[in-house]
């Protein structure tokens, strides 16, 4: 891996990309990943908070052999070809290989959702074996046909494998690689440093799966890339979506383009092929369908463009958490009650932010002690100290990138930003002992570097 490290060039934001003012195009822009930057891209789609398609992601991944050719599968490629690898529903002859998923994944517990089945204000959920889910799917291709969805029976399961954390279970199988405009990634930096959790994703889906209407966790971005197959998206801008809010202020199960042109919604109507990766910002809600058998993958993620959206989704949780728990204020230890139940009901708490927030802080002020900056790899491309061992406690962004010095004082500088905004949050305020503690704990630890690396700028 050391031979492969890049480091992510960051520069300080010109007026070119108008930060801080979201201009929304007319339609979701497609770049080929080799002729954007991680500069343009940092600061003209993620600061801004806009939608983009990146063409040509995953064309040497892996993962590519869990689909096969026309020719391959003729071929003979099987030791017992099936007439269903002549019948795929992908529109391009392709098809899965579901002898090599088995062969290189195993037979693993994955969670499923049946599209048919609605649960609350979700899809019903279980679990099965991944080479029943692989039979299923292949048996399901055999007969369905080319049957168009409006005449297949709604009464049989409709079965989408999704939110898979096969990467967490098989870490020692390489299947992908994280693209550079996406390596910036606290979220799972922490986590999986943590070995608390992980927001990596694999989705498999038969033709005509989907996924109801919604906003991601926490707020976060996130990234999709087609493996095989198309997916159908229905974008919303942040606020169009309470356009479609009832009387109680509940949002629809499921959208279309009718109901969002009877609500004059202002939507984005995008179909994603296969190699390419849509850039989800944070706060837009979407619908997604696979109008093909289709598999991808997909991050959650967040850092320091979307920092203060995460929390601010998150005290404005907590702040409903307090209001519905109002009158047991009284109570011994009415905060940490507070606590869990935003965690219950958000997937994170103040704590499990800070905590993240001291994670990637911690590891960026290390620079300063060690020899893991951008500039020493340009001094030396492939120091000895970079190796596969080491790189879990180097700042090394998924075994690959490193991130120049701009880039990590920016970092800190915008965790500083959202520590003085927690300062003033009245939960916060009130825990002196715990939580206002631990913020400016965090704030001391952050002043010193930031104003040294400061007046070193100025004086260069």
């Amino acid at each position: 891996m050391a031979n492969d490290l890049e480091i992510l060039e960051l520069e300080i934001s010109s007026e070119n990309y108008d930060t801080g003012h979201q201009f929304l195009p007319q339609e979701i822009e497609r770049h080929n990943v080799d002729n954007i930057s991680y500069n343009d891209f940092y600061w003209e789609y993620m600061e801004n908070n806009i939608p983009v398609v990146l063409c040509n992601v995953s064309k040497h991944w892996e993962c590519r052999k869990w689909i096969k050719t026309p020719r391959e599968a003729s071929n003979g490629c099987h030791d017992n070809p099936s007439p269903i690898f002549n019948t795929p529903h992908d529109g391009t002859g392709k098809s899965i290989n579901y002898d090599y998923l088995k062969e290189k994944i195993g037979n693993l517990m994955v969670p499923t959702a049946d599209c048919n089945r609605e649960y609350f204000n979700s899809h019903a959920k279980s679990e099965m074996l991944f080479f029943d889910f692989l039979n299923y799917w292949q048996q399901k291709r055999e007969d369905d046909g080319p049957t168009d969805a409006s005449n297949r029976d709604k009464s049989t399961d409709l079965l989408y494998l999704k939110d898979w954390h096969l990467k967490a279970q098989r870490m020692d199988y390489n299947f992908y690689d994280v693209p550079k405009h996406f390596a910036s990634d606290w979220l799972n930096e922490h986590l999986v440093l943590t070995e608390s959790d992980d927001y990596r994703f694999v989705y498999m889906g038969p033709k005509d799966t989907w996924t109801p209407f919604h906003s991601d966790v926490f707020g976060s971005f996130s990234w999709s890339t087609n493996i095989m197959g198309i997916k159908k998206w229905l974008l919303l801008p942040p606020g169009e979506e309470l356009k479609l809010s009832d009387t109680l202020g509940n949002l629809p199960f499921s959208i279309d383009e009718k109901l969002l042109n009877e609500h004059n919604v202002r939507y984005y109507t995008l179909m994603q092929s296969e190699n390419e990766s849509l850039f989800v910002p944070s706060g837009w809600y979407h619908q997604v369908w696979n109008t093909t058998d289709t598999i991808s993958i997909n991050h959650n993620w967040f850092n320091a463009c979307n920092l203060k959206r995460i929390w601010f989704n998150l005290s404005q949780q907590m702040q409903r958490v307090v209001a519905e728990i109002d009158d047991c204020r009284q109570m011994d230890n009415f905060t940490e009650h507070c606590q869990t139940m935003l965690r219950a009901s958000f997937g994170l708490n103040y704590l499990d932010f800070l905590q993240l927030l001291q994670t990637i802080s911690t590891r960026r002020l290390g620079k300063y002690n060690n020899n893991n900056t951008a500039a020493d790899l340009s001094a030396n491309p492939t120091p000895p100290e970079y190796t596969a061992t080491t790189t879990s406690s180097k700042l090394i962004f998924f075994e690959h990138y490193i991130p120049n010095d701009y880039h990590i004082q920016h970092d800190l500088e915008r965790i500083l930003q959202v520590v003085e905004l927690m300062l003033q949050d009245s939960v916060i305020c009130d825990d002196r002992i715990v939580l206002y503690r631990k913020c400016i704990q965090l704030k001391e630890s952050l002043i010193p570097s930031l104003s040294s690396n400061s007046k070193q700028s100025l004086s260069e």
